[in-house]
């Protein structure tokens, strides 16, 4: 009987498994058409995760060494070519394996929906703010000798101007100051988790987050190699015990939060839930990544410390501009301590990830705006009003749809009975963004409310009634 715990001492595990699985068959302990143990039951076997199993028998299906039957399960080929696995890639692992091909079905749907509709859509799957509502910030003028001499301000970090921008407004709404701590432009929140990845993990690391979470839907983890795990929420927020546990099993090395309006909830953690998340990755010596591209949208009476102000030399802090003057801004910042910064900026450098120049100059000149504040405050009023508007329409005609108003941002989070609410929507040209791609049922969606102006309210009270 072929003992299954022999690998030989390859890495990745994968090819370890593949390895074994060719010479077996070679030496005849494998014959062919027999059939090979569950995948679930060969991860037991050989003590890896399940996924590598697959892994591993896709690239030997793919190259005529095993074919694996629906319904029947894996078996080794009648003729298998052992010799042809080192020759051929199999790609289709590549493209089952991408995040972007799990939910493509989705943003198929509403991509044709957007480009092919003959009636008024009410587009509440949009990931940002609607441009009517970006603030206004009158013409930002940039001479050439102007950009001249901004090149001579550029550090090896960033467009000096805008750290310093920067840095005077988290002192500004009393987040935390940048002492012993370096700041570090990118080119947008996405870039900034991926350079955090890419400085500080190696392949196969474990990283955690929070479900659900636009960071279910993120490519930035699978392009960086390293395996990432989902924490429960409960009534009480977080489950800690949850987290513990992931924690010791998967050896967890970072823990990737959006406390302040999270995406796709719009829920803010309380103090105290993010001084026990705090005090759970310090006993377990877990870094934090903050991410909080939602900060600049909220009040400054509700607004609760960033993890970055509570225990600033472990957590590494992220925010961009993206919510607030939309996707295209493509400018961001890391927090870190000393150190830890100074291996991003070598990775960033190293990748050639530093961010346009130019870019970073108009960041600094729309931050600098006079118009700036003011237009933050009105988007921040609009966007209340919307609120209270939308959220009092779905109450009324949509009893059984259950959200928490959120206490600022551009989302609401509904779940309800119906799980092919997506769909029905669909069909009623209201779009929407399926629980799916943030790792919750199909009975979940997300609302953006943002671009439901007085026009469009009245629009999704005649589709609803």
């Amino acid at each position: 009987m072929l003992n299954w715990s022999h690998l030989p001492a390859i890495k990745p595990k994968y090819l370890a498994i593949t390895q074994f699985i060719k010479q077996a068959i070679q030496n005849g302990d494998l014959l062919p058409g027999q059939r090979l143990p569950a995948e679930r039951e060969l991860a037991t076997l050989l003590h890896v995760d399940r996924s590598t199993v697959t892994r591993a028998l896709l690239d030997l299906a793919a190259v005529g060494i095993l074919v694996k039957k629906r319904g029947s399960g894996t078996f080794v080929a009648q003729l298998p070519h052992v010799n042809q696995l080192a020759n051929k890639v199999n790609w289709q692992a590549f493209l089952e394996n991408t995040t972007a091909t799990r939910h493509a079905t989705y943003q198929r749907k509403l991509a044709k929906a957007r480009t092919t509709a003959t009636v008024p859509l009410i587009d509440a799957a949009a990931n940002e703010l609607p441009t009517n509502l970006i603030p206004q910030l009158g013409t930002l003028t940039l001479d050439w000798q102007g950009f001249l001499t901004a090149q001579q301000q550029e550090e090896r970090t960033g467009y000096l101007p805008l750290m310093q921008t920067i840095n005077r407004y988290h002192t500004a709404r009393q987040q935390f100051t940048l002492d012993r701590q370096s700041l570090i432009i990118t080119g947008g929140a996405q870039q900034a988790l991926l350079l955090i990845l890419n400085s500080l993990l190696q392949p196969g690391d474990a990283v955690a987050f929070v479900t659900p979470s636009y960071f279910s839907a993120s490519a930035v983890f699978s392009a960086a190699g390293v395996r990432a795990y989902t924490i429960p929420t409960t009534t009480l927020g977080l489950d800690l015990t949850a987290l513990e546990t992931a924690i010791i099993k998967h050896r967890i090395k970072l823990l990737i939060l959006n406390p302040t309006l999270q995406n796709p909830t719009g829920r803010i953690l309380p103090l105290a839930e993010r001084q026990a998340i705090l005090a759970l990755c310090q006993r377990y010596q877990v870094a934090i990544v903050e991410d909080d591209v939602f900060g600049w949208l909220v009040d400054r009476d509700i607004a609760v410390p960033p993890f970055k102000a509570l225990a600033p030399d472990n957590v590494i802090y992220i925010s961009s501009l993206s919510k607030l003057l939309g996707s295209n801004t493509r400018i961001g910042w890391i927090v870190a301590p000393q150190a830890i910064g100074e291996r991003i900026r070598q990775v960033q450098k190293n990748l050639d990830l530093v961010p346009s120049l130019l870019a970073q100059v108009m960041a600094d000149h729309a931050l600098n705006s006079p118009e700036f504040s003011l237009g933050v405050t009105q988007l921040t009023t609009q966007l209340a009003q919307r609120r209270q508007n939308v959220t009092a329409i779905l109450r009324q005609l949509r009893p059984d749809w259950h959200f928490v108003t959120p206490l600022g941002g551009f989302y609401l989070w509904v779940t309800q009975a119906d799980r092919n609410v997506f769909e029905h929507l669909l069909e009623q040209h209201l779009l929407v963004t399926p629980g799916p791609i943030y790792g919750a049922d199909r009975s979940a969606f997300r609302f953006n409310f943002a671009g439901l102006d007085y026009r469009q309210q009245r629009l999704l009270i005649q589709r609803l009634s």
